[in-house]
């Protein structure tokens, strides 16, 4: 019988509202939901409740709840950078679900891989969820078979948030976390974008690389890197127009092999629904991968193959509706029970790290801004 496993999961906002609690309850068979932790005390408290967790297991600090709840794994789903709940928490041996980004510097992802290699097997897995998806692993099968890769192009289509979780009913943001815990999360967001990037860098760069490079466009470094070993550097970056934020942002380099690859991540606010595109251009075809909402449960994600047949065309579509985000937690309890390498872990975090501060240089050459990486 497959062994359960009590997790603690913390940050209670849109992800884990949306995804991370019902898939958790979903999969009874293998998780219990021991511990909840959150800044704001309505929320640890009212989720706390809908998902039967204790008064005594609702915790406003996450290094406490990992000292005293004894789980079995962390489910680390607060915003910005990981690395030093992530460390603390492989330190006390527990091992770590961790959400983008895993951290802000490369020196974070030092520290927790020293930690990893302490702890003596994998630690932690990088929760990338479309190298989770169905359809990118059949692309990945096809593309074992596939000669004379011509480019590789992605598109992101992003609208705001809040229009891509209209669906999901999630309580009210919360007006009750203390002034004082904003404050110190602001300092060290300050101090860590300082390492990472120099005291010169622009507010505008700053916000880039933690808010959209970091905060987004990490899904698609990371799912080159996992389909194609990632960027061996980039050429140009280019972000526009001056005065929105978010802006869009196109970066162009090489993959291994010196095949082209260009990113493209548009926010459009009031586009109809989010659409990511991730095409490979071959000498025979092409394969497409596209993704919908990553937050509706279950939704669709198709690939698309182009191929030559006997003189002609044959187009075939492999439709996946598996959940990614499901695949990923499955995957975690594997690696907390039987020691399995994940997908993705701290070694390819920190490489997704490399790539993120190479895009945001090659963004300050563009402007005349200065940036130390």
């Amino acid at each position: 019988m497959t062994s359960r496993i009590k997790l603690a999961v913390a940050g209670l906002g849109a992800v884990a509202q949306s995804v991370h609690l019902p898939l958790i309850a979903r999969r009874w068979d293998l998780f219990e939901l021991a511990a909840v932790c959150d800044l704001s005390p309505s929320l640890r408290n009212e989720l706390g409740a809908q998902y039967g967790v204790p008064a005594a297991q609702r915790y406003a600090d996450v290094d406490h709840m990992v000292a005293e709840s004894g789980v079995d794994g962390v489910v680390l789903l607060t915003s910005g950078s990981h690395g030093a709940a992530a460390l603390s928490a492989i330190q006390a041996g527990v091992p770590v679900f961790c959400e983008k980004p895993l951290a802000f510097t490369i020196d974070e992802a030092q520290r927790l891989a020293a930690a990893e290699r302490a702890f003596g097997r994998p630690a932690l897995l990088l929760a990338y969820m479309k190298e989770y998806d169905d359809a990118v692993h059949r692309m990945r099968e096809r593309l074992a078979d596939v000669h004379g890769v011509r480019a590789v192009e992605v598109c992101v289509l992003h609208p705001t948030g809040e229009s891509q979780l209209e669906f999901a009913n999630l309580r009210p943001v919360p007006d009750d976390v203390d002034a004082g815990s904003v404050e110190a999360i602001s300092a060290q967001r300050s101090a860590l974008l300082d390492q990472a990037l120099g005291t010169d860098a622009s507010e505008r760069l700053r916000r880039l690389y933690a808010d959209v490079v970091l905060g987004s466009l990490v899904h698609d470094t990371s799912l080159l890197r996992a389909l194609f070993g990632g960027f061996t550097h980039i050429d140009d970056a280019r972000a526009w127009p001056d005065d929105v934020f978010p802006p869009s942002v196109e970066v162009t380099g090489e993959l291994s092999g010196a095949v082209p690859a260009r990113m493209s991540w548009h926010y459009l606010p009031d586009y109809p629904a989010y659409r990511e595109t991730l095409v490979v251009h071959h000498a025979t075809g092409s394969l497409q991968v596209t993704f919908g909402t990553p937050y509706v449960l279950n939704a669709e994600t198709r690939l698309d193959i182009v191929e030559s047949a006997d003189g002609g065309e044959l187009r075939s579509t492999f439709v996946s509706t598996g959940e990614s985000f499901e695949n990923e937690l499955v995957d975690f309890h594997r690696m907390v029970t039987a020691g399995t390498r994940p997908r993705a872990g701290i070694s390819h975090g920190m490489a997704d790290i490399a790539t993120s501060l190479q895009i945001i240089r090659a963004l300050a050459d563009r402007y005349g801004e200065k940036v130390t990486t």
